[in-house]
Protein backbone atom coordinates (compact mmCIF):
# COMPACT_ATOMS: atom_id res chain seq x y z
CA UNK A 1 0.00 0.00 0.00
CA UNK A 2 1.78 3.50 -1.23
CA UNK A 3 0.80 6.26 0.67
CA UNK A 4 -0.41 8.98 -2.11
CA UNK A 5 1.28 12.43 -1.40
CA UNK A 6 -0.66 14.63 -3.23
CA UNK A 7 -3.71 13.60 -1.34
CA UNK A 8 -2.00 15.18 1.89
CA UNK A 9 -1.90 18.66 0.19
CA UNK A 10 -4.82 21.02 1.13
CA UNK A 11 -6.14 21.69 -2.45
CA UNK A 12 -9.53 23.63 -1.25
CA UNK A 13 -10.09 26.17 1.42
CA UNK A 14 -8.27 24.82 4.42
CA UNK A 15 -10.02 23.45 6.77
CA UNK A 16 -9.77 24.49 10.86
CA UNK A 17 -10.74 23.51 14.05
CA UNK A 18 -11.84 26.20 16.53
CA UNK A 19 -12.66 25.49 20.58
CA UNK A 20 -14.99 27.63 22.51
CA UNK A 21 -15.34 27.95 25.87
CA UNK A 22 -18.89 28.79 27.90
CA UNK A 23 -17.29 32.11 28.36
CA UNK A 24 -17.26 32.53 24.59
CA UNK A 25 -13.77 32.70 23.75
CA UNK A 26 -12.81 30.96 20.78
CA UNK A 27 -9.50 29.42 19.73
CA UNK A 28 -8.96 28.03 16.16
CA UNK A 29 -6.66 26.95 13.98
CA UNK A 30 -5.32 24.79 10.65
CA UNK A 31 -6.58 21.51 10.56
CA UNK A 32 -4.39 20.08 7.85
CA UNK A 33 -6.19 17.54 5.19
CA UNK A 34 -3.51 14.80 6.59
CA UNK A 35 -4.84 15.11 10.34
CA UNK A 36 -6.68 11.79 11.92
CA UNK A 37 -8.88 13.73 14.21
CA UNK A 38 -10.35 17.29 14.83
CA UNK A 39 -9.62 18.62 18.27
CA UNK A 40 -12.89 20.82 17.96
CA UNK A 41 -14.63 21.46 21.02
CA UNK A 42 -17.22 23.63 22.55
CA UNK A 43 -18.73 24.02 25.89
CA UNK A 44 -14.97 24.19 27.29
CA UNK A 45 -14.13 25.37 31.18
CA UNK A 46 -12.20 28.70 29.82
CA UNK A 47 -9.77 26.91 32.81
CA UNK A 48 -9.07 24.45 30.95
CA UNK A 49 -8.51 25.98 27.09
CA UNK A 50 -4.73 26.83 27.84
CA UNK A 51 -3.89 22.80 28.86
CA UNK A 52 -6.39 21.74 25.75
CA UNK A 53 -4.21 23.99 23.61
CA UNK A 54 -1.10 22.58 24.19
CA UNK A 55 -2.48 18.96 23.88
CA UNK A 56 -3.90 19.30 20.47
CA UNK A 57 -1.79 17.34 18.66
CA UNK A 58 -2.44 16.19 15.00
CA UNK A 59 -1.10 13.01 13.60
CA UNK A 60 -0.42 10.68 10.55
CA UNK A 61 0.40 7.59 10.67
CA UNK A 62 1.91 5.44 7.90
CA UNK A 63 0.52 2.31 6.81
CA UNK A 64 1.55 -0.30 4.40
CA UNK A 65 4.20 -2.20 5.89
CA UNK A 66 3.15 -4.96 7.32
CA UNK A 67 6.77 -7.05 8.08
CA UNK A 68 8.83 -6.04 11.09
CA UNK A 69 11.89 -5.52 11.02
CA UNK A 70 12.71 -7.84 13.72
CA UNK A 71 10.95 -10.56 15.63
CA UNK A 72 10.79 -12.56 18.75
CA UNK A 73 14.22 -14.61 18.97
CA UNK A 74 13.33 -18.12 18.33
CA UNK A 75 16.03 -19.47 20.67
CA UNK A 76 14.20 -17.57 23.60
CA UNK A 77 10.74 -17.97 23.54
CA UNK A 78 9.85 -16.95 27.31
CA UNK A 79 11.65 -13.67 26.28
CA UNK A 80 9.25 -10.71 26.58
CA UNK A 81 8.07 -9.85 23.54
CA UNK A 82 9.08 -6.16 24.03
CA UNK A 83 9.57 -5.73 20.13
CA UNK A 84 8.00 -3.02 18.18
CA UNK A 85 6.38 -3.82 14.80
CA UNK A 86 7.98 -0.93 12.44
CA UNK A 87 6.26 2.45 13.47
CA UNK A 88 6.20 5.30 11.77
CA UNK A 89 4.03 8.76 11.96
CA UNK A 90 3.79 12.13 11.57
CA UNK A 91 3.26 13.96 14.99
CA UNK A 92 2.57 17.92 15.11
CA UNK A 93 1.80 20.32 17.71
CA UNK A 94 0.40 23.66 16.69
CA UNK A 95 0.76 25.34 20.25
CA UNK A 96 3.72 25.65 22.32
CA UNK A 97 4.39 23.97 25.49
CA UNK A 98 5.24 26.08 28.24
CA UNK A 99 7.12 23.09 30.11
CA UNK A 100 8.64 22.46 26.59
CA UNK A 101 9.39 25.95 24.76
CA UNK A 102 11.68 24.50 22.20
CA UNK A 103 9.51 21.81 20.62
CA UNK A 104 9.01 22.39 17.02
CA UNK A 105 5.38 23.50 16.10
CA UNK A 106 5.69 22.12 12.40
CA UNK A 107 5.30 18.61 11.59
CA UNK A 108 7.87 15.98 12.46
CA UNK A 109 8.54 12.23 11.56
CA UNK A 110 8.71 9.60 14.43
CA UNK A 111 10.16 6.28 13.53
CA UNK A 112 10.34 3.32 15.83
CA UNK A 113 12.31 0.20 14.86
CA UNK A 114 12.80 -1.40 17.96
CA UNK A 115 12.56 -0.75 21.84
CA UNK A 116 15.76 -2.62 22.46
CA UNK A 117 16.23 -5.47 20.24
CA UNK A 118 20.07 -7.42 18.68
CA UNK A 119 19.17 -9.78 16.07
CA UNK A 120 21.43 -12.72 16.18
CA UNK A 121 21.78 -14.53 12.59
CA UNK A 122 23.13 -18.31 12.71
CA UNK A 123 23.15 -19.00 9.48
CA UNK A 124 23.21 -16.89 5.83
CA UNK A 125 19.64 -16.76 5.10
CA UNK A 126 19.11 -15.23 8.60
CA UNK A 127 21.18 -12.48 7.00
CA UNK A 128 19.86 -12.62 3.51
CA UNK A 129 16.45 -12.73 5.18
CA UNK A 130 17.46 -9.38 7.48
CA UNK A 131 18.76 -7.59 4.53
CA UNK A 132 15.29 -8.05 2.89
CA UNK A 133 13.65 -6.48 5.85
CA UNK A 134 16.13 -3.52 6.06
CA UNK A 135 15.74 -3.07 2.56
CA UNK A 136 11.87 -3.28 2.44
CA UNK A 137 11.72 -0.67 5.39
CA UNK A 138 15.10 1.60 3.31
CA UNK A 139 12.66 1.61 0.04
CA UNK A 140 9.74 2.60 2.29
CA UNK A 141 11.09 5.12 4.14
CA UNK A 142 12.65 6.60 0.57
CA UNK A 143 9.33 6.12 -1.60
CA UNK A 144 6.42 6.33 0.77
CA UNK A 145 7.41 8.36 4.01
CA UNK A 146 10.03 11.19 2.59
CA UNK A 147 7.38 12.71 -0.23
CA UNK A 148 4.64 12.47 2.20
CA UNK A 149 6.84 14.66 4.73
CA UNK A 150 7.60 16.89 2.02
CA UNK A 151 4.22 17.48 0.82
CA UNK A 152 2.71 17.91 4.51
CA UNK A 153 5.62 20.25 5.52
CA UNK A 154 4.59 22.27 2.21
CA UNK A 155 1.51 22.37 3.14
CA UNK A 156 1.79 23.30 6.57
CA UNK A 157 3.87 26.47 5.61
CA UNK A 158 1.32 27.81 3.17
CA UNK A 159 -1.61 27.15 5.77
CA UNK A 160 -0.62 28.05 9.20
CA UNK A 161 -1.01 30.95 11.04
CA UNK A 162 0.52 31.83 14.28
CA UNK A 163 -1.38 29.91 17.26
CA UNK A 164 -4.36 31.97 18.88
CA UNK A 165 -2.91 33.48 21.84
CA UNK A 166 -4.96 31.94 24.83
CA UNK A 167 -4.73 32.81 28.90
CA UNK A 168 -1.66 31.33 30.76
Amino acid sequence: MSTDATALRTTSRARTWRITTTNGTTAYGYLPAWADDDPSETELDPRALSLTLTDIVHHFPFTGLATPLVTQSDDDPDADDGIASYFCEIECHPHPDHARPDDPLTPVLLVQITQNHTTTCHEPAELAALIARLRAHTDFLAHDVLPAFHTIHEDWATHRREPTKHPS
